[in-house]
């Protein structure tokens, strides 16, 4: 193998390498977010402390957010970030701190000492929602900063998701898994072994 082969060779790996990356991701983008493009976090089993939704998380981008609930008994309110953490004071809750793309659930940290009262009684929303089994609420960016505040019913909550939906997200996903096809489909080319042409001897002719 000649010098020139051996660095089309490398450039070709290379290049296989560098196009699976986004031929991956950008497969497992699209088939997570679907044709609809949407992006959906969950908390599972929550229990039995109120769930919190701070304007960090639910005002962090200009899409609006769907609120699903699973409980037996539950109530959504929304309303302004200094109402709900006047209400709350010092009682348990759990926030939610963030997304984990990895496994599409909510991240959340428990705060706070005390049992709630009554929260689900307080006239204070903007919107409220009583939950039976299971149940939505979508918040738009329109009266941004908001909170949302999930209360469950004696028997806790089952199921707490997030969604945000763009149509583009699920084509972007699907250009980026073309882009890694086509580097790595040039890669292989390079890679892969040139045909050899047999050449036969011809015998003279007695």
């Amino acid at each position: 193998m000649d010098g020139v082969s051996l660095v089309k060779r490398l450039v070709g790996v290379l290049l296989v390498g560098a196009g699976l990356v986004p031929l991956i991701l950008g497969t497992w983008f699209a088939s997570q977010l679907g044709s609809a493009g949407s992006a959906r976090f969950t908390l599972p089993d929550p229990g039995a402390d109120p769930v919190l939704i701070t304007p960090q998380v639910l005002n962090r981008t200009d899409l609006p957010v769907r609120i699903e609930v699973e409980a037996p008994n539950a109530v959504i309110g929304v309303a302004t970030p200094s109402d709900i953490t006047a209400i709350l004071g010092t009682a348990t809750r759990a926030e939610i701190t963030g997304v984990k793309v990895s496994d599409w659930s909510l991240t959340s940290a428990t705060t706070g000492t005390g049992a709630p009262a009554g929260l689900g009684e307080i006239e204070l929303w903007r919107e409220r929602s009583e939950i039976k089994g299971d149940g939505a609420l979508s918040v738009t960016q329109q009266t941004a900063p908001e909170s949302v505040l999930i209360v469950p019913g004696k028997d806790g909550l089952e199921k707490v998701t997030l969604t945000w939906a763009h149509d583009t997200w699920f084509y972007q996903a699907l250009v980026l898994a073309a882009a890694g096809g086509l580097l790595s489909t040039v890669g292989w080319l390079l890679v892969r072994p040139g045909r050899r042409t047999a050449t036969k001897e011809q015998s003279p002719h007695v």
